[in-house]
């Protein structure tokens, strides 16, 4: 079986160049454009040569630029046959469920991880920043790094975020969850933090460019489609959970 674009990089995306892991990290975030794309318009658009398109995608393991996009456009299109359980009642969003799953994990930047690792070695305070869709994760997180022995908060409301502001130092670590990555009280809290002092940010959101992302050090994302019903919005979290735990976990482990 012909493999997708996650599998045939999982090796040789681990220790990229900042450029290739500039490309990589917009390919990822913009495949359903990129696939469609000359190397020419790719290269033009990410203000690189062609020529550094071409190794890149020689870098990644590709015979050269078709190779890559014909991956781009069977990762897109295909989805891989799963061995699901048969209580599942939806085999469909079932598979996507799980690729989505997959994704996430195969996405995480090993250098980015190994410098959450290093940072969490140093024991900041840790403060996990929720929004609306995303507050039910703040319990568990918060669970997770006192875990690893860290000072940790989740204000729940508006007023107690307002209240940590004063008490940020260059040493803590913000943990941001936000699949839009534009959630406005969360974002104000942050750069009013930034004016007293700069911890680190680590945010996790979906693939596309958006204003949580541009203020984090490191930024993780995530795969899920997106669930609307009754007025409320129940995309899935899961794959922001993976990500905290794989952080965790890492460190649990020893693995930086």
């Amino acid at each position: 079986m012909t493999q997708d674009f996650f599998t045939r990089t999982q090796e040789s995306s681990r220790n990229l160049n900042a450029t290739n892991r500039d490309l990589f990290d917009y390919v990822v975030k913009n495949m359903n454009a990129v696939m469609n794309m000359s190397i020419q318009k790719f290269a033009q658009t990410k203000f690189v040569s062609t020529t550094t398109i071409f190794r890149f995608a020689q870098r990644l393991g590709f015979a050269g630029y078709s190779d890559f996009t014909n991956c781009l456009l069977i990762t897109a299109h295909h989805r891989p046959e799963a061995n699901l359980p048969g209580t599942i009642l939806n085999p469909n969003y079932s598979e996507s469920y799980l690729k989505n799953a997959m994704e996430t994990v195969r996405a995480m930047s090993p250098p980015d991880m190994a410098k959450v690792a290093e940072l969490l070695a140093s024991r900041p305070n840790v403060y996990i920043l929720t929004d609306d869709n995303t507050h039910p994760l703040a319990l568990y997180s918060e669970k997770l790094f006192i875990g690893l022995g860290l000072r940790t908060y989740a204000p729940e409301a508006t007023y107690q975020m307002q209240a940590l502001v004063n008490h940020i130092s260059d040493k803590d670590m913000f943990i941001a969850l936000s699949h839009s990555g534009q959630d406005t009280a969360m974002i104000d809290f942050i750069e009013r933090a930034y004016l007293h002092a700069r911890p680190f940010l680590m945010s996790i959101t979906r693939p596309d460019n958006n204003k949580l992302e541009s203020l984090s050090d490191v930024n993780f994302y995530i795969f899920t489609e997106e669930v609307q019903h009754g007025g409320m919005d129940l995309t899935s979290c899961m794959p922001m959970l993976m990500v905290l735990e794989m952080l965790v976990y890492g460190c649990l482990s020893g693995g930086k």
